[in-house]
């Protein structure tokens, strides 16, 4: 009976003596959820913390040629993750030529601030002023 004490509190030591260890770790913590800005936050702040990602929705009708350009800054703290991609409106059911929403997906690279600007406009036309504009100051900690 002495010997069966022994050997758990000796089990129990080894086992207290291995988690110390850092055998058994955390499981890791999950990213942070996305922030989301819309065209009715374009010229606000947002900051982002490392890891957290920045989604931005904005009214768009890609029947009438007009998309919205993301103008990539020179030393981008945020890069794009992937195309952009629509969402019809649910209102118009699914109507042909009905508008909806362009939604860009954002990652951060590293800490540091951004100005973030999307021009809504033709991509083949050249010289001619965005119909419409969306800024975003992204600091990324």
């Amino acid at each position: 009976m002495r010997q069966r004490v022994l050997a758990t509190g000796a089990l129990t030591l080894v086992v207290v003596i291995v988690a110390a260890c850092g055998l058994f770790k955390p499981a890791p913590k999950p990213p942070p959820e996305p922030v989301t800005v819309s065209a009715a936050q374009s010229g606000t702040s947002v900051a982002l913390a490392s890891g957290q990602d920045l989604v931005v929705r904005l009214p768009s009708n890609p029947t009438t040629g007009y998309r919205w350009i993301y103008v990539e800054p020179k030393d981008a703290v945020l890069r794009v993750d992937g195309p952009s991609t629509f969402e019809a409106a649910r209102s118009t059911g699914g109507a042909v030529g009905a508008g909806g929403t362009e939604i860009w997906k954002l990652a951060p690279l590293k800490p540091g601030q951004q100005q973030l600007r999307f021009e809504y406009r033709r991509p083949w036309e050249q010289g001619v002023a965005p119909a419409q504009i969306a800024t975003y100051s992204v600091t990324v900690q």
